[in-house]
């Protein structure tokens, strides 16, 4: 689901107008947490201002977290999931809501 609803989203171009033409702060009124919202919301829009709108639907914390991997995927370019993943990777691993990948001490 994460690849379908990003990679429509991202591959239209249209990002940089969106953002000129919303508020870049979610109200984050709902209830969702940000993989819901990619989940549930995301995957089923068929617009940049529909993936835009759908942060409103997590909860406040949810909502920055949904709005910084959109922001992240867009600057990077990324059109697929795995792109998403390597170049936003704390964005990605905050919103899937995976743990912390580990580092090797030096």
């Amino acid at each position: 689901m994460w690849a379908r609803a990003f990679a429509w989203l991202l591959a239209t171009g249209c990002i940089a107008q969106v953002q000129s033409a919303i508020s870049p702060t979610p109200s984050g009124s709902g209830t969702l947490s940000c993989r819901q919202i990619v989940e549930q919301c995301d995957s089923g829009c068929n617009d940049p201002l529909c993936v835009r709108r759908c942060g409103d639907q997590g909860t406040p914390e949810a909502a920055q977290q949904h709005a910084a991997l959109v922001d992240c995927a867009q600057r990077s370019g990324c059109t697929e999931l795995d792109c998403i993943r390597s170049s936003c990777p704390a964005e990605s691993t905050t919103c899937e809501g995976l743990p912390e990948p580990q580092t090797a001490p030096p």
